[in-house]
């Protein structure tokens, strides 16, 4: 019999960020700012101006996008428990599987900072240039996989298997030329996202070598409740697995639907939003049908 009461905390990943997200946290919750404050010791540079007056362009680089969303993902996260909610698994939706590592107590908030730091810098040196970048494609995933095979000037793959309805791709920018071309003449919606590297792409392996030897560094402390990984969507409580499994992320699609299928699978029927916006759980009611009662975003107030 499904327990129904079973909550899965999903958090979001980078590509939405807007200036003056986060700022309702950050007023709302001494936590919070805790929060924004480990991100400014450890990025160098002070995150609340960045999220609250910065310039859209900002987010353009990995250095200012990847640890802006951690920030939020864990604002949001801190609120949620001061609301009462409680969790049973989390899953992070590409960078938001380092919010999971702090949800589940495998690293702390700095070394959660401290690991996206280190991606962001690899990324932006090993990839030295803008020629790269990533879409939602709002098709199916065999459309998307056939267009994606047609393509002969370029590189272009699919990267995030969003929903049943919406997938993302990632590629140089001949390849997603290429694609937007193909998808425009079968009148496939393409969104360009707020990102200049081919995360979740074999663009990413290079990165990925180097990332392993620094991540070894960081020691993972066994969750304290089952993390949903985005490389094989099924449950993981074993700490290097868990490691290992962030380093194949890094050049491994993120299989979000199958994710969202296994946690339904294991009884999960209710689902709480930590992130910038709802997209995550308009993605579970298209993925699993379920009601919209059941899923939540959450917000500082």
């Amino acid at each position: 019999m499904i327990d129904t009461r079973k909550t899965a905390c999903l958090f979001g990943g980078q590509g939405l960020q807007y200036i003056g997200m986060g700022k309702e946290f950050y007023e709302f919750d001494e936590d919070c700012r805790q929060i924004f404050k480990t991100a400014e010791d450890v990025m160098g540079y002070d995150m609340a101006e960045l999220c609250f007056y910065g310039q859209e362009e900002s987010f353009e680089k990995e250095i200012n996008s990847l640890p802006s969303m951690l920030t939020i993902d864990l604002c949001a996260f801190t609120v949620a428990l001061k609301k009462g909610v409680s969790f049973q698994a989390v899953a992070g939706f590409s960078l938001g599987e380092y919010a999971c590592l702090v949800a589940a107590k495998v690293v702390t908030v700095k070394e959660a900072f401290e690991l996206v730091k280190i991606i962001a810098m690899i990324s932006e040196s090993e990839l030295t240039d803008d020629s790269y970048g990533m879409a939602a494609v709002f098709t199916t995933a065999e459309m998307c996989e056939n267009i994606c095979a047609s393509i002969q000037n370029g590189y272009v793959k699919i990267s995030n298997y969003n929903s049943i309805k919406q997938v993302t791709i990632a590629g140089d920018m001949n390849g997603l030329e290429s694609f937007r071309q193909i998808a425009a003449g079968l009148r496939i919606k393409v969104i360009p996202i707020k990102v200049n590297r081919p995360f979740h792409s074999g663009l990413m392996e290079t990165a990925a070598k180097i990332y392993h030897n620094e991540i070894r560094a960081t020691r993972f402390a066994a969750p304290v409740i089952p993390i949903y990984m985005n490389v094989t969507g099924e449950a993981e409580t074993n700490a290097e697995e868990i490691k290992a499994n962030l380093i194949k992320s890094l050049y491994s699609p993120v299989l979000w639907t199958e994710t969202l299928r296994n946690l339904h699978l294991a009884g999960f029927e209710h689902y709480v939003e930590c992130g910038l916006n709802n997209v995550l759980c308009r993605m579970v009611r298209d993925t699993l049908g379920i009601d919209k009662k059941n899923t939540l975003f959450i917000r500082a107030t």
